[in-house]
């Protein structure tokens, strides 16, 4: 028996769910229609789906007015979903365009989705058939794209086409009328629900620290985003093991540095990218910094009133012996005598 993938929200009210479940491979749940409207059935969806195994994920539809306001619903968005949730999706209609205009959308469409994989979360996006070559949506970028056309397939190549709505055919047996969708590219069902899918787990499950976490550690770490998607090495294209919220605290075993981001071990196969956590110094005096930049001064005291003994001239890591308010002296790396520098944020991190 062919099963269905279906898109629901608020306005399917009246699911026979023991009917509906063995028709069905996945249901993408709306969340919201912007920030501040909340897709009351959202929660109730998801219980139903989790308690009968149904793979599900999650959609947004827009309603941002500026590329400003497109980071925040995006943010809203992510502290809304669940866990479990597969992958997101933008949700780009007549609405969007009519909420942000057309010289910003394509703009602040991108800034939305590049919020969410920031986050690690694999992005879709839907946008309507017939916007879709206009005001620059053709060039926005994102896991996978998603059209509905109905009676015809879309003119233009996507992954996910959804060919029936509620008001043209769509109907699955316990859900009722509904939107319909079917897959349109190479990419499988496995490629969205399975081991390419985010298939995040909770916040403490199937964590394994090695057996000396608590005398062999760098620190502490806390995460400082909404919802940050741990890593099983690290790199953003690497298979999401879980998800950790605001404020949680996790033990710092490790750290690598890619080329472009930092990222922190905090158990087995459990990696944090930097910017979505931050060391706890707790006023440690000692440790190592990373230092991003060239013609570095280093001087003999801890003003800029002393004499430049050295520079560094390298990216990289430096070995912090003391500290004195905003100041560190280093050495290490290369360097011949160290020196004090200036802790400036912008171009010098902690990493130990």
């Amino acid at each position: 028996m062919n099963k269905n993938i279906v898109d629901i929200s608020k306005y399917n009210d009246k699911i026979n769910w023991n009917v509906a479940a063995p028709n069905l491979d996945l249901a993408i749940c709306r969340v919201q229609y912007g920030s501040n409207k909340v897709d009351n059935l959202y929660k109730q969806h998801v219980a139903n789906l989790e308690a009968r195994g149904i793979p599900h994920a999650a959609y947004a539809y827009g309603c941002y007015v500026s590329v400003e306001d497109a980071i925040v619903e995006a943010k809203d968005f992510m502290a809304r979903v669940s866990p479990n949730a597969k992958f997101l999706v933008l949700d780009v209609e007549d609405d969007t365009l009519a909420s942000c205009g057309s010289t910003n959308l394509a703009k602040a469409s991108q800034v939305f989705i590049d919020t969410c994989k920031a986050a690690g979360w694999k992005v879709g996006f839907y946008v309507s058939h017939h916007m879709y070559s206009s005001y620059g949506l053709q060039n926005v970028k994102a896991d996978f794209l998603w059209i509905p056309r109905y009676g015809a397939k879309p003119v233009y190549a996507c992954d996910l086409w959804q060919y029936a709505d509620n008001a043209t055919g769509g109907y699955v047996e316990g859900i009722g009328n509904c939107d319909v969708n079917r897959l349109n590219s190479d990419k499988t069902l496995e490629w969205f629900i399975g081991k390419g899918s985010n298939n995040i787990a909770g916040d403490n499950e199937n964590v394994v620290l090695p057996p000396d976490w608590k005398t062999n550690n760098l620190g502490g770490i806390t995460v400082t985003a909404d919802i940050a998607n741990v890593r099983e090495n690290p790199s953003t294209d690497a298979k999401a093991m879980r998800q950790v919220k605001k404020g949680s605290g996790h033990v710092y075993l490790d750290w690598h540095y890619d080329g472009s981001y930092f990222w922190y071990k905090i158990a087995e196969k459990n990696w944090l990218r930097a910017d979505v956590c931050k060391i706890n110094k707790d006023g440690k005096n000692k440790g190592v910094v990373w230092v991003n930049g060239t013609d570095i001064n280093l001087r003999k005291g801890a003003s800029t009133g002393d004499a430049v003994v050295e520079q560094i001239n390298n990216a990289g890591a430096y070995d912090v012996h003391y500290r004195y308010e905003n100041w560190i002296f280093v050495n290490g790396g290369g360097l011949k005598t160290g020196g004090w520098m200036y802790f400036d944020e912008s171009y010098v991190n902690w990493i130990r």
